[in-house]
């Protein structure tokens, strides 16, 4: 106070002792607004941190940077020793952790990349920091902390401490430590409730990194997985390719053994029947029965090279899907085997309705195919049943074929759907072995699968479907 205003209060005051007394209440009224001011000038200061961190915030999700200016902005601030951003180790209970960041006084140690073990936080205490405790001890050894907790602190020279959580949304990710090095150091409720403030801030950045990091892993993966596509695709585009060259010399095999191989042929069995025709009486019965043979044989490889034209064929064609009645394609065909071969005693059993997406032309050659075998491997038969159907397998539908013929040993089942295989004599029953192999390719050119059981004399089952099915559902 100015040494004028003080003459003019001595000179109306009735003795000194009124006078000290009133100087005194002045002093203490002075001391109360510096105090006050101080506070303001605090609190404006805190605001101005805050407004720095939340700006650094939105500024950049880089937490090194963040953690960083947000130590050094806070023990500018606080006058503290050290300020630091503790983190625990995933999956250590928080019994384990280091400072990632730190900001301190030249003069005391830094209590970074030092790992630090404290079993008595992660069994009692981590659960009340997880739901906001703050810790605030204004001297280590004077606070009832236990003996390992002080061996902690004490190892980093500290004797003031102020501790609060790092949330990581409900996790406790951390700690924001302040630390008093030089002399213990009581805690203000302002410097308390600011530091608070900044442990929110700094749980809304852990947040926002760990979903940052989330999306990061997520764009990995997506374009992980575009290269994977790509590179599928361009392997696909290498097959297709392939495949059309595999196509065209399929075709030009096709034409080579529809042309070059069947013209000797015609000439073989023509000869041999010119033979038979024009020199009979020069042939002994031996020479005419050879004759017989050849032609037979030619005409048996003839046929042969129609099966193969016509395998060929199912393989290379393009399917056209549409709605297909299997139902009356099975009908149509049973009634003209029967119609081949009216003496035969053969009931037919046919499930109606079975409508399917498909190939009408490749499906009429697959059921062809099976209800010929069945109407063959019953022929020796005098009464036998033919039977038409589908089943639910796990919503797939699973169609079969079946009688009660010939049927054949399932120990050979791996040979039933190679080309020119025969589980039967051609002196039991005709045929060339290539039907069942054009039902299995058809089969799977409709993206299903084929299948048989059976057993001797007592009949065999085809199963197929014609849609993709899961691996369990296999």
């Amino acid at each position: 106070m100015k040494l004028e205003t003080l003459v003019k209060l001595q000179g109306l005051c009735r003795d000194e002792a009124a006078f000290e007394q009133i100087k005194q209440i002045l002093a203490n009224e002075v001391q109360n607004w510096k105090q006050e001011i101080n506070q303001a000038y605090f609190r404006v200061e805190q605001q101005k941190t805050l407004f720095r961190v939340i700006t650094r915030l939105r500024e950049t999700v880089d937490l090194e940077t963040i953690f960083q200016d947000t130590a050094k902005e806070v023990r500018q601030l606080l006058q503290a020793d050290r300020v630091g951003m503790f983190r625990f180790y995933p999956n250590s209970g928080w019994d384990d952790g280091e400072f990632v960041s730190e900001d301190v006084d030249p003069a005391f140690s830094s209590a970074m990349s030092q790992k630090i073990h404290d079993h008595c936080f992660g069994e009692q205490f981590a659960v009340h920091y997880q739901q906001g405790r703050i810790q605030s001890v204004a001297d280590i050894y004077n606070s009832g902390l236990s003996d390992c907790h002080i061996r902690i602190l004490s190892q980093f020279q500290i004797r003031a401490n102020l501790v609060l959580p790092l949330l990581q949304g409900q996790n406790l990710w951390g700690l924001l430590c302040i630390h008093q090095c030089y002399a213990p150091r009581e805690w203000q409720t302002t410097e308390i409730e600011f530091v608070s403030q900044i442990a929110n801030h700094l749980g809304v950045a852990l947040q926002h990194a760990e979903l940052l990091a989330d999306l990061r892993a997520e764009v990995m993966e997506r374009v992980q997985a575009e290269q994977v596509v790509q590179s599928l695709n361009q392997g696909l585009q290498r097959a297709i390719t392939e495949l059309q060259a595999v196509n065209k010399e399929l075709e030009a095999f096709s034409y080579s053994v529809s042309h070059d191989l069947r013209a000797p042929l015609r000439s073989i069995d023509g000869f041999s029947q010119a033979l038979l025709e024009d020199c009979h009486d020069l042939l002994d019965v031996t020479g005419q029965d050879y004759l017989r043979r050849i032609r037979a044989a030619t005409q048996r490889m003839g046929q042969l090279i129609d099966d193969l034209l016509n395998l060929s064929r199912v393989t290379r064609s393009e399917i056209h899907l549409e709605s297909v009645d299997l139902s009356l394609l099975v009908s149509n065909i049973c009634t003209e085997l029967q119609q081949n071969q009216p003496e035969r005693q053969v009931e037919f059993i046919i499930q109606t309705g079975l409508l399917v997406q498909g190939d009408i032309r490749l499906l009429h050659v697959l059921l062809v195919n099976l209800l010929s075998n069945a109407w063959k491997f019953t022929s020796k038969h005098s009464q036998a049943k033919i039977e038409f159907g589908m089943s639910n397998s796990n919503q797939v539908p699973i169609y079969f074929v079946r009688d009660d013929g010939a049927g054949f040993d399932m120990t050979y089942i791996n040979k039933l759907f190679g080309p020119f295989q025969r589980l039967h004599g051609m002196n039991e029953f005709p045929g060339n072995g290539i039907g069942l192999a054009t039902v299995q390719r058809i089969v799977h050119r409709h993206g299903g699968r084929v299948w048989a059981e059976a057993a001797v004399e007592r009949g065999a089952t085809f199963y197929f479907t014609l849609v993709a099915e899961r691996a369990d559902e296999q």
